[in-house]
């Protein structure tokens, strides 16, 4: 057996030795686990089965990683200094992710006897983690080989048996036979949800809490650290992190929790919260919180001093609530909707079986979509911890073990598709990530993977999933031939893509949903490019953690006084843009002093909120901006925007390329006659623009840069009672055992073609898409299903019809979004940004269809569906992404009027005569063209906004800029995002008073009118 098993203490070897000696390493922990559990007194833990043993990769001598291949066999840890290879070895091999210890003096802990942790799980005789198991967790600076104890709470007590040294469980989970006989055991043992609600218990007369035990499964659970306990214990990370992260949206998930009660009119039930931003303040959380350094409504924009925990209303016995209680009679649920239009007709009344109902069905679909607890962690995809650990200790897809540890049972779940009690899931290794970083000594620390990410952002538009170029289809329809308006003319699924389904593994799912579910490629104009492609800055290796970083994720960042408060939605917390790092027409990406992640003093770029982003650093003798991938440590130039407008002859110094492109000039240029300040958008007549004029100015980048969006358009949700002694449901809140259960949680439709604009938070044009198109329902302990219910907001927007300048036919609800899906030019394979057509009418495209369009028009502002050419439609709207028609009827839509394609009836059934699936929801087994008929429309779900500004949809971000409502004019709320104002919708959809370009750049990204004049001179 290898000398470091049988010899923990440090020794001295040469650099050949330390590569040829790890395939002994790796043998002697495969004979050697369970030996040394043996020797030091330990046993296989309860939830961990005797034929547990260390994870054996594959050899790690020709790894292929980022487009080259890697010997880590070879590696040196003591002297090599690639991130790159150090990642690829890493990932490999955990081993690789270790310090040497050989390669230093073992320093502190060296000299005392290991606590009872570090015998049984590392093998070493002090506190060093010298030995071949587990890793050393934390190996930063003066917390180096930070006790076990310090972290997991337990008795460290040298000597100690795994039953002295571990917390035993609360009684309510108990042991594996508990686990599996008891259904609300074995739920709160994988999600952690309830634990904090247990009551002390007393364990061979000692008394412990239950969040002792949650301390020692998991130290960095939120509900731990605001304790003073695990990560944030004084002195590690209390105060800051331990405070602000609780408080963020991501852990505490205040916006989608209080934005659903916000959309369905239910008033803040916070006194002192009403009407606070626009009635959008927030008040509830996960957990309650509370911030006593809250400066009421001179605080931040969105800020509160407190949220409630979400209330719940079918515990399981609980008479008071909904079980078994008659008063909650879904053929009574009309009387508790307000019926007086003046104050919002459909807004749902406090206080009532329907608000409990409603509540109650967000609870179940939306509980768990936060970093309180472990979410469902149930499945290949979905297996996380809880609170910090959640991103700084990454899980397997699998759940699977990768850890040196040889008390870990490597093996479980043994269905990667299906955890099964008692199994759980496990983290990758016992390493914290953060910043990939290679630390004095020779450790190394892995970058948080976007694995990590995905795991969690799984809502409508399946952000990681788009990043990386995939598309949700739910209902699988592109698979079956239903895809709605029009199918593609070619696709792939992700059968063959490994990042979701590993051959290795073998699974079935990824978060649940099959190869067909998750789309690779989509053609539907038929000219050989994937509609759907994946964002450049992922195509170039980037991660999530290379834009979201420590003040987007935790909600602060020292030196920051605007961080750590409790925010109402997510918009109010992320201050990374786009022109962070690409800076913007007019000036470089601001800067200021700092030190890097490596400790150099630099110029670095900053977030929004002037913090500094320490991976992105300034040349200030030539203004180059490059970034140090958090991820991965790759070195990325950045250009700005202002060198691709302005020739001044640079040249990328990776590529080669020049910077400037004569097309962006165009595009985003300031349009006064000036090569300093770029071409900007010329027209030959000069009254089609206003000089000095730039798209800069008031749109966002992504407006123009992002190449698709997933449109999730008529979302049906119901709940349905179910108290049957077999049937076990679980609250995601309260951990507690419940009496109704999700009977849908259904997307109608789901398209990457159509686009939107509005007007974001921060006072820009930029992307929109249908949002909680709630249509709800609620199935009683009689079997009664209550009518469908689609709700306006607490400003009386969504469902309010004919009311204060609106249709008759709402859109329920829509907001400003960003689509992850940046692109930088048209290529043979892939679709590019937006270009001009994308937004504004031209000539040709009012000389090929204006008088057509002129009667469409008008049909669709005086609701007059019947005389709609559903075929037309089908080809400018289904067939043609990105408007490679150059139609007028993509700029109707863009513009936010409606396509007229998504008219559903009272029910959320879609009216239209082009969709013949009979399995469409809520259609009674007809499929919408067998049931069309125009006089059933109830909603036009994509006619967003009447011409005049007035909106038909609610939006739950409140304005930060003035500027949102001088966009917004017209709008009935203007305090709010939402819709374009009256002015612009003009100025692109009516081609009589509108603009209608002489000069533009088609979906090809061609110079067409007299574009080609100035472009190409």
């Amino acid at each position: 057996m290898h000398e470091r098993f049988m010899n923990p203490s440090t020794v001295h070897r040469t650099a050949e030795d330390r590569r040829t000696g790890r395939g002994a390493i790796r043998l002697g922990l495969v004979l050697g686990g369970l030996a040394l559990l043996t020797a030091v007194g330990c046993a296989p833990g309860e939830a961990t089965p005797e034929d547990a043993g260390p994870f054996v990769p594959e050899a790690c001598d020709n790894v292929e990683f980022r487009g080259q291949t890697y010997n880590c066999e070879e590696l040196d840890r003591c002297t090599e200094t690639d991130i790159l290879y150090r990642t690829a070895c890493c990932a490999c091999d955990p081993l690789y992710c270790n310090e040497d210890t050989t390669c230093f003096d073992a320093g502190p802990g060296g000299g005392e006897a290991a606590e009872s942790c570090m015998s049984c799980h590392n093998g070493s005789d002090h506190n060093d983690y010298a030995g071949p198991g587990q890793s050393n967790p934390h190996p930063f600076g003066a917390e180096n080989r930070v006790l076990c104890s310090t972290c997991h709470g337990g008795d460290g007590t040298p000597g100690a048996g795994r039953l002295q040294a571990h917390v035993p469980p609360p009684p309510e989970i108990g042991d594996e036979v508990n686990l599996v006989n008891n259904q609300e055991a074995y739920f709160n043992y994988l999600t952690l949800a309830g634990i904090d609600r247990y009551p002390d218990y007393t364990v061979d007369g000692r008394t412990y809490s239950a969040l002792e035990w949650l301390q020692f499964v998991n130290p960095g659970d939120f509900r731990v650290v605001t304790e003073g306990e695990g990560c944030g214990t004084p002195g590690c990370h209390a105060g800051e992190h331990a405070e602000w992260a609780p408080n963020n949206v991501i852990g505490n998930s205040t916006g989608m929790l209080s934005g659903a009660a916000y959309t369905a009119g239910l008033p803040n039930h916070i006194t002192e919260q009403q009407n606070l931003w626009e009635d959008t303040a927030a008040e509830y959380g996960f957990r309650a919180r509370t911030d006593e350094d809250w400066q009421g409504p001179s605080d931040n924009v969105g800020s509160v001093g407190r949220v409630d925990e979400f209330p719940t209303y079918s515990t399981y016995g609980d008479r008071a609530g909904i079980y078994d209680n008659p008063l909650y009679n879904a053929t009574q649920f009309n009387d508790y909707v307000e019926n007086v239009q003046r104050n919002g007709v459909n807004r749902i009344r406090p206080n009532t079986p329907l608000a409990d109902t409603f509540l109650d069905a967000v609870a179940i679909t939306c509980g768990d979509c936060h970093g309180g607890s472990r979410g469902a962690n149930n499945r290949y995809g979905d297996f996380r911890s809880s609170g910090c650990t959640a991103c700084h200790m990454e899980y397997s897809p699998d759940g699977r073990s990768r850890s040196l540890d040889p008390n870990v049972n490597h093996f479980e779940p043994a269905d990667p598709d299906a955890i099964a009690a008692p199994e759980r899931s496990h983290i990758d290794s016992h390493q914290i990530r953060n910043v990939a970083k290679i630390l004095p000594g020779g450790a190394f620390v892995r970058g948080i993977s976007d694995y990590a990410c995905a795991g969690c952002h799984q809502g409508s538009n399946r952000t990681v999933m788009q990043y990386w170029g995939i598309r949700l289809d739910q209902n699988e329809d592109v698979a079956d031939g239903n895809q709605y308006p029009e199918d593609p003319n070619a696709f792939q699924n992700t059968a063959a893509d490994d990042r979701l389904f590993d051959p290795a593994i073998n699974n079935n799912t990824f978060n649940g949903r099959n190869a067909n579910q998750y789309v690779l490629t989509e053609d539907y104009d038929a000219d050989g490019r994937d509609d759907t492609p994946a964002d450049v800055h992922h195509e170039a290796g980037l991660g999530c953690i290379d834009c979201h970083g420590s003040r987007d994720l935790h909600g602060g960042t020292r030196g920051d006084d605007s961080g750590g408060r409790i925010q109402s939605r997510m918009s109010q917390v992320v201050q990374i843009e786009c022109r962070n790092c690409h800076g913007s027409v007019e000036s470089y990406a601001a800067r200021v002093p700092c030190r890097t992640y490596t400790g150099e003093e630099a110029q670095c770029a900053t977030d929004r909120a002037g913090n500094p982003l320490r991976h992105v650093t300034i040349n200030e003798a030539n203004n180059e901006v490059w970034l140090v991938s958090r991820l991965d440590g790759s070195r990325h130039y950045i250009p700005q925007t202002r060198d691709t407008v302005i020739d001044n002859g640079l040249r990328n110094p990776q590529t080669g390329q020049f910077v400037y492109q004569r097309q962006a000039s165009y595009a985003m240029g300031r349009a006064d006659g000036s090569d300093a300040t770029g071409l900007g958008p010329l027209q030959q007549d000069p009254a089609l623009y206003q000089n000095g004029f730039s798209h800069m100015d008031s749109l966002a980048c992504e407006t123009c840069h992002s190449s698709w969006q997933n449109n999730c358009v008529g979302c049906h949700l119901r709940n349905e009672y179910d108290a049957d002694p077999a049937s076990y449901f679980f609250s995601t809140i309260t951990g507690e055992r419940q009496v109704t259960f999700q009977q849908n949680a259904d997307f109608t439709y789901i398209t990457p073609v159509p686009m939107y604009l509005g007007v974001n938070s921060r006072g820009e044009v930029s992307p929109m898409q249908p949002g909680i198109q709630m249509f709800y329902a609620y199935t009683d302990l009689q079997g009664r299903t209550s009518d469908v219910f689609v709700f306006s907001d607490r400003q009386g927007e969504g469902n309010n019809p004919d009311y204060g300048g609106r249709d008759a036919h709402p859109a329920a609800s829509a907001d400003f979004m960003m689509p992850h899906s940046i692109r930088g030019r048209v290529d043979a394979q892939n679709e590019g940004p937006r270009y001009c057509v994308a937004c504004h009418m031209n000539d040709e495209s009012v000389a090929n269809f204006g008088a057509d369009y002129a009667q469409f028009y008008d049909d669709m502002a005086n609701r007059n569906y019947a005389n709609l050419n559903f075929n037309l439609l089908r080809q400018h709207i289904g067939q043609n992404p990105g408007n490679q028609l150059n139609s007028p009827y993509w700029v109707h839509m863009a513009a936010g009027l409606g396509s007229g394609l998504f008219l559903f009836d009272e029910n959320g059934c879609p009216v239209n005569p082009l969709d013949d699936n009979d399995d469409r929801f809520f259609c009674d087994g007809q499929s919408p063209q067998d049931r069309f008929n125009v006089n059933n429309v109830a909603y036009n779900l994509d006619g967003f906004v009447e011409d005049t500004g007035v909106s038909n949809t609610s939006s739950s971000h409140v304005a930060q800029s003035p500027r949102v409502g001088t966009l917004r004019s017209g709008a009935n709320n203007a305090g709010m995002s939402g819709p374009l104002g009256r002015r612009i919708i003009e100025l692109l959809a009516n081609p009589n008073t509108g603009l209608v370009l002489d000069s533009w750049i088609d979906a090809d990204g061609q110079p067409q009118g007299n574009a080609d004049a100035y472009i190409n001179n």
